[in-house]
């Protein structure tokens, strides 16, 4: 039985730490994790509960170790994200006021497309029908951040 504890846990500890260094799906990270569980269980199982908490402090400990290792090898950089998203969202108060004023397609719209009005670049939607580049369109609606138009 002791036999098999151990390649359990060898086997589960090699596929978490292998999770950690590969990209994929998480299913080393599923496995490893189970074999790992079962091995602490069964050394509960088998010596007592002294040996299944002596376990879990172990396993602990190991995971605390790798971590201490991955950062002191920069291993951690690799595969922690520390970019930040720095940007605003959405500023629905320039589509404000739009409504019955008059533009031309820049790109053909088909239900989606842009127009320029006043000088902005604004990506709107048709009202069902295809519109032409180089179209003089009407703004009908605006809905939240989605702008409605229509060929003149």
């Amino acid at each position: 039985m002791l036999v098999w504890i151990i390649i359990l846990s060898i086997v589960g500890l090699l596929l978490v730490i292998a999770e950690a260094l590969l990209p994929g799906f998480g299913i080393f990270g599923i496995l490893g994790g189970i074999a790992l569980v079962l091995s602490t269980a069964m050394i509960g199982i088998e010596y007592g509960f002294m040996a299944f908490m002596a376990s879990v402090i172990g396993l602990c400990a190991l995971v605390a170790l790798f971590v201490w290792f991955a950062k002191r090898k920069a291993i951690y950089d690799n595969v922690v994200l520390k970019d930040v998203l720095d940007t605003k969202d959405f500023d629905e108060s320039i589509l404000q006021g739009l409504e019955g004023k008059e533009g031309t397609a820049i790109t053909t719209i088909q239900p989606y497309g842009k127009i320029i009005i006043e000088g902005k670049q604004i990506d709107v939607c048709s009202e069902g029908s295809y519109i032409d580049k180089n179209k003089n369109v009407k703004v009908i609606a605006v809905k939240g951040k989605t702008v409605v138009v229509r060929e003149i």
